[in-house]
């Protein structure tokens, strides 16, 4: 069985009030990148996903790219090599 790349990990989450950001930490610790979409989320609710997740992803060497205004990816520096993943972000990048 081949290992999964990291574009097939990922997770894409339409954050709302009901999300809880622990939640969406435990996924990057179990080494599953994150696509965020916050459109509908206000705007402190998404900085303070923002903040915290950050910190977790930084703790894991890792990073944070925007995509579009309000839609954004966490995932590990070697994630971010994937070309699958790669190619994703900039098929979608504005």
């Amino acid at each position: 069985m081949r290992k999964k790349n990291a574009f097939d990990r990922t997770q894409f989450v339409k954050v709302t009030k009901e999300h809880d950001v622990y939640a969406l930490a435990d996924t990057l610790l179990k080494g599953n990148p994150l696509v965020l979409n916050f459109e509908a989320q206000d705007v402190v609710a998404s900085n303070q996903f923002i903040l915290f997740l950050s910190g977790v992803i930084y703790a894991f060497d890792g990073q944070v790219e925007k995509i579009k205004e309000k839609i954004l990816i966490f995932a590990t520096k070697e994630d971010f090599k994937d070309k699958a993943l790669r190619r994703f972000i900039n098929e979608n990048k504005d």
